[in-house]
């Protein structure tokens, strides 16, 4: 039993008894709060919808979705990324989510500047690290500039956790902030797929 916990974040986030499940569009999804299933299906139409605009997704994504209080289930099984919003193994397929309030479609970090997130976007976003791994391969999608995996990921989601005021302030006091490269990689992303006619291949290549 001890072995499957230890496992548990890589390869099967269920072992943590989640209370609560429900089937959605884009996929299964444990929580640890009470699910609204027409809260859920709003969330994952909006996912949809935003994945449907990327050429490279495929017309039907479903991923098994973890979604958490940002409590221990979730230090648990983010480790090391325990201040993001969202993670997907790539072994499981499974996309592990912090701090939700599914009825508001949004996710918090707790941090300072950039705490907060839309759901359907993180969940596009992080499905997207799912979309560029079938595509180009495991190996490739690491090796991939994190301004690119990023930024593509979040110009899916059409959002970042910085807005654009917090950028300028960062910018203006010389302050680091580790969602800068998504945001700076999201403008990039979008500037290289305005010139070459929206191929991402050719982004990827």
């Amino acid at each position: 039993m001890i072995a499957l916990l230890l496992a548990s974040p890589l390869f099967a986030p269920q072992l943590l008894a989640f209370p609560y499940r429900a089937e959605s569009a884009i996929g299964p999804v444990w929580s640890e709060r009470p699910i609204d299933q027409a809260a859920l299906d709003r969330v994952a139409a909006r996912s949809r919808a935003l994945l449907a605009q990327s050429p490279i997704a495929g017309p039907n994504e479903q991923r098994p979705i973890f979604l958490t209080e940002g409590g221990w289930r979730w230090l648990w099984l983010a480790n090391s990324s325990a201040g993001g919003f969202a993670l997907t193994r790539p072994i499981t397929r499974a996309v592990v989510v912090n701090d939700v309030d599914l009825a508001a479609d949004r996710i918090t970090n707790g941090a300072a500047m950039g705490r907060q997130r839309s759901l359907s976007a993180v969940l596009a976003h992080e499905f997207t690290h799912g979309v560029i791994r079938r595509r180009y391969g495991l190996v490739k999608s690491i090796l991939a500039p994190q301004w690119l995996v990023e930024g593509y990921a979040d110009h899916v989601a059409q959002e970042s956790s910085l807005s654009a005021a917090d950028v300028a302030k960062l910018e203006a006091t010389g302050a680091s902030h580790p969602a800068l490269v998504y945001y700076r990689g999201r403008k990039r992303v979008e500037a290289l797929l305005a010139a070459n006619g929206n191929d991402v291949d050719a982004l990827f290549d």
